[in-house]
């Protein structure tokens, strides 16, 4: 069996559901994660498999200059985004006994990972998915270094740089892997919520008019109705980005079933049914106004003043959209 660390880096307060994403790790006990934040966590609540250290962001941007020898800007932590592909260097001293390292978003909630990702799939490639919200790499000082092997990509100066490249996703490393000919997994064995809807509609897998997903025993599902009859497909995790979801009933946090709604996450206390399906699945109107009042506002915000163009020629044009 493969050794896998997984990095999450976070700072600032954390969202309603850190809970439930720590008890989503329970399921992978195959797994580490390595947490490392500036908030106060009650370590008495957290599973065995994960550890938490504390850190400042000052702290880690003196870790950047100290191992990977680049002068970071930033002033906020969405631009860490940048750095993931790095991490097997930056976090070096911790990795070493490790098969596989990576990194992962904390909105998000784990299925059984292990169902998807087997040993012959972790034997067979040196990079598994592109999405950014649950990456690995082969441990091997090649792979670790590769990020800034590039003759089209300058990982430098997009560190340095103060802009967000997104560079742990498609337009980053994706494209140095392809720069080396490095054979890359991806399956399209998520959830990954689209953040512009008002109901839960998944940008990557066939979605239904009637659908339910459910963290159900340390496995998600998507329960959906389909030609008269009631249908479930299991997934490797659900990716609830760009939404605030907020906890009404603390009783989810033990419930060993849960209905991940667009309005809140709700204990289950039976089975999952077409009824209960149309019953849940239905649409945040509050959130859909919010999102697209605040990409209106960012958008005549950019049209009405004059902002430091990204410099392109930081990623090459041959890059493929």
């Amino acid at each position: 069996m493969k050794k896998i660390a997984v990095i999450a880096l976070w700072f600032g307060p954390l969202h309603d559901y850190f809970r439930l994403w720590t008890r989503s790790l329970r399921a992978n006990e195959d797994y580490d994660f390595l947490l490392f934040t500036d908030q106060d966590i009650d370590r008495s609540e957290i599973p065995d498999n994960l550890k938490v250290t504390t850190l400042t962001l000052e702290d880690l941007k003196d870790l950047i200059r100290q191992r990977l020898h680049i002068k970071p800007t930033f002033e906020f932590s969405y631009k860490l985004c940048d750095f993931r592909p790095a991490f097997g260097e930056l976090f070096a001293p911790l990795l070493t006994n490790y098969d596989f390292w990576g990194y992962c978003d904390m909105d998000l909630m784990f299925g059984k990972v292990s169902h998807f990702l087997t040993d012959d799939i972790l034997s067979s490639y040196k990079k598994i998915f592109n999405r950014g919200h649950l990456t690995l790499y082969k441990n091997e000082e090649y792979i670790n270094t590769l990020y800034r092997s590039s003759k089209s990509i300058d990982a430098q100066a997009i560190m340095e740089s103060n802009a967000c490249f997104i560079f742990d996703e498609w337009h980053g490393i994706h494209q140095i892997f392809k720069e080396f000919n490095i054979p890359q997994y991806h399956d399209e064995c998520i959830a990954d919520i689209n953040p512009n809807k008002a109901r839960y509609t998944c940008s990557n897998i066939q979605n239904y008019k009637k659908q339910l997903f459910v963290w159900e025993n340390g496995l998600v599902k998507q329960y959906f109705l389909h030609e008269g009859s009631m249908q479930h497909r299991e997934l490797a995790y659900i990716h609830f980005q760009k939404r605030k979801i907020c906890i009404n009933d603390v009783s989810v946090y033990s419930s060993s079933s849960i209905a991940l709604t667009s309005l809140s996450f709700i204990p289950l206390n039976q089975k999952v049914s077409p009824g209960l399906i149309s019953k849940y699945d239905q649409p945040n109107y509050l959130h859909f106004l919010q999102r697209h009042s605040k990409r209106l506002l960012n958008a005549l915000s950019n049209y009405t003043k004059k902002s430091t163009p990204i410099d392109k020629s930081l990623i090459s044009k041959t890059i493929e959209a």
